[in-house]
């Protein structure tokens, strides 16, 4: 933690299972990204079962360790969510799949939606990860962006920057345990006005470990999800708060450029 105000700037919420060799070396890298940019930060990292090895990392790491109070991913982001004390939230990955100095670019380019979504799919965006994972994951986000009306390339990662509001609005209403969660959040986000945006990510495997996420699991529960998350998507509500800049979608290269309104269902 930087340690500064009381209050944060910026809250990193990392979920995490059995992950302390990869948290040993994203903490230090984290933090040192973090520091450059001159703010004061929290790191808040979320384990369902506490072993020694991520104990040590997070404490080492200056981080606050926190036990998930439901199971799953969502139950991880929600309990995040729900200690973050920040004016904007990150989340990532633990695996070091998600590296911080990306997080850098995505807090320079927060002024230009509501919600920022590290990109593998957008023009200069890319995936390095087993073919059939690739085709299973271009293929899931198509058929969600296409079925729920979302010009969003890629609705699944979970690098993304939150405003504060967004999250106070969405994560309550959220109910999905696992990964659809992510789905969940930007359907939320869109409903309620709030401008979302992609920025260019490259995606490189996990150093350590196996993937938390089983790829037949995965598309299953995605699937069933995808009835709710219409259903949702459809209801008549809109943003009645001035300024937001109701449910505008685009791509955002960094800096203070607006992103780019998307007109279809995904370039």
């Amino acid at each position: 933690m930087s340690g500064a105000p009381a209050r944060p700037e910026l809250s990193v919420v990392i979920p995490a299972a059995a992950e302390g060799p990869n948290l040993a070396v994203l903490l230090p890298w984290l933090n040192e990204t973090l520091g450059a940019l001159d703010i004061a930060w929290e790191v808040l990292v979320v384990v369902r079962d506490e072993d020694a090895a991520t104990a040590t990392a997070v404490r080492d790491g200056r981080a606050t360790l926190l036990r998930q109070e439901t199971p799953g991913y969502g139950g991880a982001l929600r309990t995040g969510f729900a200690r973050a004390a920040g004016d904007w939230l990150l989340t990532m990955d633990a695996d070091l799949s998600h590296p911080p100095v990306f997080a850098a670019d995505l807090w320079r380019a927060r002024r230009t939606a509501a919600v920022l979504i590290a990109s593998r799919y957008v023009r200069g965006g890319a995936a390095r990860m087993p073919l059939g994972r690739s085709l299973l994951s271009r293929l899931l986000n198509g058929i969600f962006a296409a079925a729920l009306g979302l010009p969003i390339r890629d609705l699944s990662s979970g690098f993304r920057l939150y405003r504060r509001e967004v999250v106070a609005e969405t994560a309550a209403a959220s109910t999905a345990t696992n990964f659809a969660v992510l789905q969940e959040l930007l359907v939320h986000a869109a409903a309620a006005g709030w401008s979302i945006a992609e920025v260019p990510f490259a995606y490189a495997p996990r150093r350590h470990g196996s993937s938390n996420a089983r790829v037949l699991a995965f598309g299953l529960e995605y699937a069933a999800s995808l009835r709710r998350l219409r259903a949702l998507r459809s209801s008549p509500r809109r943003a009645a708060v001035a300024g937001r800049d109701c449910g505008a979608f685009g791509e955002a290269e960094g800096g203070d450029r607006p992103p780019r309104p998307a007109t279809s269902g995904g370039r």
